[in-house]
């Protein structure tokens, strides 16, 4: 059995996948594996394959095996946001495309794998070459987004570790409810399986019913999800998760009530496990009890304590660029029998009031509330500079806040509270499960330094000249860093979207010159030649002919514009209004 390979342990007629697609065998993968290769490009040094697939995880599995026999290695990003994906393919060691979206860019897995090329398939086992297979990237929830390298003694010495840890083999049946683009996901849904023997499915199911019919429709033992979906699970009837044999939880904390609901309905303790991207899996703990016990290093991983009670990790599954051990984010208390308790992220713990609060606390105290479905807090600057305070965002949109804080005065001192406390639909989180930080700031109007976000835009003087039969506008402004225009387009690369163009700039200066006008019935002639970003200086002007109120028609009223950053036309175009009702 080889520690660096894939599929020794599938016979070629063997399922390496099943599901509502189909069920394929490691014949099947091996030859599928064979097509991708032959469409990608020659290798170079160090050559990565940006790998999009969240739609089909055999596809993903035949594209990493395919791009591996080619000779590159394998790029994952960190989320399937567009800016996300554009930051990876950007990087210059990225030479292809291989995705299983509708965009037309780079390479799509439908099309090579339903393309009948005649080569032959791989051979199996198959054993990448050596150095560098894949390039993984941290989500970037807590800071820049970085890029992380794995040897194939990292990942696949994980997955078999892994393996062995929690008891799969041949026969096993493996669901994710996490898409395997992420670190959690592609080593337990998709490595694990192919250097087990096991099946996965080839769906990602993410509510609760879709992932119980996935269960029992594929007779899974083995389930890999995360917090906020073993909530959900736990409303199920009992009985309908009864095919499985064990249920892996990570990628956030595990709340008591959440791991006490799912244990006492559907007869499971859940696993979870705790690690990083950079770390890989550190330890794991089997949630029997409550309070939860400690946790438990994995084989061949050494915990010790550093500075400031932090965890310091050396493990085989260390990048090799790390220094060893590695000092991670997290306090904890060493106990004398190698395990640890976590006790709260360093950046986590803050001074509220004089005292010093776990953020990590506060959000298992609002998730203790049974109408609380997910909690996030996030912690920042008090004024005068005095220590921080705390908001905190729960969800369903329903939630009796007053009750919350209620419950929060059971665990936690007054002056320690959430200064703000709000209801919304849905807590923002990554696909798996991550807490998109950037998102939780805006619910409270903030950018991700805590600052207020602008809101309006002040033109100053407005210069209006007439001349020629026209009225000519001209107006500068420089566009705030933190305007809450640009949020949501994109996120880590904003530009203002082209409507914002016209609403944010150009309405609010045609609208105070020419207050006659009334809501806008057309466009025309809309050209947008170069993105607008934060802190660019711009030049606004508007052109409209200068007629008397008797000589103009009232149906057409028509406002020429244009926005110039420094000579460089952005865009331009037309704008036809209605009169106003009060002209």
């Amino acid at each position: 059995m080889s520690e660096q390979g894939l599929l020794d342990r599938h016979p070629l007629g063997e399922p390496v996948a099943f599901g509502g697609a189909g069920a394929k065998t490691a014949g099947d993968l091996l030859r599928d594996a064979a097509r991708v290769a032959r469409a990608l490009p020659e290798p170079s040094r160090g050559s990565h394959v940006l790998l999009v697939a969240n739609a089909d995880r055999y596809a993903m599995a035949a594209a990493w095996v395919g791009i591996l026999a080619r000779g590159h290695a394998v790029a994952l990003p960190p989320n399937l946001r567009r800016e996300s994906i554009f930051a990876v393919q950007s990087r210059p060691e990225t030479v292809a495309l291989l995705h299983d979206t509708d965009s037309g860019a780079g390479l799509r897995l439908a099309d090579l794998l339903e393309r009948a090329d005649g080569g032959p398939p791989l051979a199996a086992p198959f054993v990448p070459g050596p150095g560098v297979i894949a390039t993984v990237f941290t989500s970037g929830t807590t800071g820049p987004m970085l890029a992380a390298p794995k040897t194939a003694a990292q990942l696949y010495g994980e997955a078999r570790a892994l393996a062995r840890t929690f008891g799969i083999g041949p026969g096993d049946r493996v669901v994710g409810s996490v898409p395997p683009v992420h670190i959690y996901g592609l080593l337990f849904t998709l490595l694990l399986p192919l250097v087990s023997g096991a099946a996965f499915a080839r769906e990602t199911p993410h509510h609760a019913e879709s992932i119980a019919h996935c269960v029992a429709e594929g007779g899974a033992t083995l389930l890999v999800t995360v917090p906020v979906q073993l909530r959900a699970l736990a409303g199920l009837r009992a009985g309908s998760l009864a095919a499985l044999r064990s249920v892996v939880s990570s990628a956030g904390p595990l709340p008591d009530p959440v791991a006490r609901a799912f244990r006492e309905r559907h007869g499971l303790a859940v696993r979870e496990v705790f690690g990083s991207t950079e770390t890989g899996g550190i330890a794991h703990r089997e949630r029997c009890t409550e309070p939860p016990p400690a946790w438990r290093p994995f084989e061949g991983v050494c915990v010790t304590l550093a500075e400031g009670d932090r965890l310091a990790v050396d493990s085989p599954h260390l990048e090799a660029g790390l220094p060893r051990p590695f000092v991670t984010g997290d306090v904890v208390e060493l106990l004398p029998d190698g395990g640890f308790r976590h006790l709260g992220r360093a950046d986590g713990i803050v001074k509220i009031g004089g005292r010093r609060i776990s953020i990590e606390a506060m959000e298992e105290g609002l998730r203790r509330r049974p109408d609380v479905a997910d909690a996030a807090v996030i912690a920042v600057p008090a004024e005068a500079g005095r220590g921080h305070q705390l908001l905190a965002a729960v969800s369903p949109a329903d939630c009796d806040l007053a009750a919350v804080r209620l419950a929060l005065l059971e665990r936690f001192e007054p002056s320690t509270l959430p200064r703000r406390l709000v209801a919304v639909p849905a807590i923002p989180r990554e696909e798996n499960g991550k807490l998109q930080r950037a998102r939780v700031f805006r619910l409270f109007g903030l950018d991700e330094k805590g600052r207020p976000i602008a809101r309006a835009l002040d033109f100053g003087e407005v210069e209006v000249a007439r001349g020629d039969g026209a009225i000519r506008v001209r107006a500068e402004i420089r566009l705030p860093a933190g305007w809450d225009a640009f949020e949501g387009h994109f996120e880590g690369h904003p530009v203002l979207a082209g409507a914002l163009q016209i609403k944010e700039l150009v309405l609010p200066v045609a609208r105070r010159v020419f207050p006659d006008l009334g809501d806008v019935r057309a466009l025309g002639r809309v050209k947008f030649t170069s993105r607008i970003v934060p802190e660019d200086a711009l030049t606004i002007s508007l052109e409209r002919s200068d007629v008397s109120d008797g000589e103009a028609r009232a149906s057409e009223r028509r406002l020429r514009f244009d926005i110039h950053r420094h000579g460089e036309l952005c865009s331009s175009g037309q704008l036809e209004f209605d009169r106003a009702e009060s002209a």
